[in-house]
């Protein structure tokens, strides 16, 4: 993903205040993105291993720097509440805690259903990424989707489609493996199991189940899978091709005719899995959604939709879907780019108004000769109850000569919005120092 440019430094400073701080009010269980090996870790981990690693941190231009992290200690117990998100991400954390808005960080209790905070438009690559060979990448994104690796059972990959079955049957002989290919006829589907090259004897095992062993896989059941760290280390352009492969499973890339939109979702039973994807897509800045989808009878499944035709089309360009799931997208991005784009998802805060309103009257500017420079027919007030785009709040910026307003279009932020509230009664809280802020629970978050 290309960098933004970097905006001129804002001259108004009241709605981002990076002051250095302790950051208090997150529980044990918080994770936090890491911004050395892209993992994300939770604070408990951190006490138990005693590391202290670079973190994602925002700067005073809210753009992702990498800042260390000087201690984790448990600090005192606090009133906690969960925060669920439009996204589908939530977050536990003390209701004294900040969270970043339009106006700046403001205190959880502060906050109400309906407002909208911060998180990652996109996540840097990690500043100590690490390789791996395209098979394992490729066979690890199949596998997690559509292969079976329980214990005391052969490893098996079933498919239907022919590209996603001889791309497996390749990345296999990285490992020496010659996959044995089981057609049922009546199922629709195909399987390969995949042997050990040599007699398994005490002390020796079948070369994929070590490697899965040793990424903390073997043995998962579906609903318990995940994406392991060593994904996360890849530098982009890996992960562009562990999320291809990965999407060819379980994932869906189409042209939705009757309803005249692209339908682009990744399914599984794990949560876990659904949120590993939806923060790996934030390295190429795409955004999902996440939600339950249930049905009688079965285990809970969950829903990763990517939607909005911008984030559609960046989702087909950048990254795409191996085999025939990929001849679909294709056919999707077509019609995609003859579609004049509604940016009515990705917008920045109406609050954003007050300022532009602000600097009007210092710059005695009314607001007809504003409309009018920005290019619309004046509407009176019907401009300032509707988010705008990052391309109208830019045009503002550009016509009041505002830096602090393009900031808002070029940073590094996404605002989600606020859709649930509940508190979840005293717990202890513990306190990060060094960072002004960071990453936790995929949202942006300070004390």
């Amino acid at each position: 993903m290309d960098a933004n440019p970097a905006p001129m430094e804002p001259t108004d400073k009241r709605t981002n205040t990076f002051e250095h701080c302790e950051l208090g009010g997150l529980p044990v269980s918080a994770q936090i993105f890491r911004a050395d090996n892209g993992a994300r870790v939770s604070l408990k981990t951190l006490l138990q291993s005693g590391e202290r690693p670079l973190v994602w941190s925002l700067d005073k231009l809210m753009r992702f720097v990498a800042r260390p992290m000087d201690d984790v200690l448990p600090v005192d117990r606090a009133k906690i509440a969960q925060f669920r998100l439009a996204s589908g991400r939530s977050i536990d954390i003390a209701t004294e805690a900040r969270l970043l808005t339009i106006d700046g960080w403001r205190q959880l209790r502060t906050l109400a259903v309906g407002d909208r905070i911060a998180i990652p438009r996109w996540i840097p690559a990690p500043k100590n990424a690490t390789t791996m060979a395209e098979a394992e990448i490729t066979l690890l994104g199949h596998m997690i989707g559509d292969g079976s690796f329980v214990k005391r059972q052969p490893i098996r990959y079933a498919s239907v489609d022919e590209e996603n079955l001889a791309a497996v049957t390749t990345a296999a002989t990285h490992f020496g493996i010659t996959a044995i290919r089981d057609d049922y006829e009546a199922a629709r589907v195909t399987t390969l199991r995949l042997p050990a090259p040599y007699r398994l004897t005490h002390g020796k095992r079948n070369p994929i189940a070590a490697w899965l062993d040793e990424l903390g896989l073997f043995g998962l059941r579906s609903y318990e899978k995940f994406v392991p760290d060593a994904i996360f280390a890849l530098p982009t352009d890996m992960v562009v091709i562990f999320l291809r492969h990965l999407w060819a499973t379980d994932g869906s890339a189409r042209w939705d005719e009757t309803g005249r939109q692209g339908r682009i979702y990744y399914t599984s039973t794990s949560l876990r899995l659904i949120h590993d994807v939806a923060d790996l897509l934030l390295r190429l800045g795409v955004h999902g959604r996440i939600r339950l989808v249930p049905k009688a009878g079965y285990r809970d499944c969950w829903h990763l939709t990517i939607d909005g035709a911008d984030n559609q089309i960046t989702f087909l360009e950048d990254i795409g879907v191996h085999g025939a799931r990929g001849v679909t997208g294709e056919a999707c991005l077509a019609q995609l780019d003859t579609m004049t784009s509604n940016p009515n998802v990705d917008t920045v805060p109406k609050e954003i108004w007050n300022r532009v309103r602000a600097l009007l009257t210092e710059k005695n500017m009314t607001h007809r000769q504003f409309q009018t420079a920005m290019g619309t027919k004046f509407c009176g007030s019907t401009m300032w109850k509707h988010s705008p785009s990052h391309q109208r709040l830019a045009r503002a910026a550009y016509v009041l000569d505002a830096p602090e307003l393009m900031m808002h279009c070029t940073s590094d932020v996404f605002w989600d919005r606020i859709t649930e509230i509940t508190s979840l009664g005293e717990q202890e809280v513990f306190s990060i120092s060094g960072p002004e802020n960071l990453v936790a629970q995929g949202i942006c978050v300070q004390a």
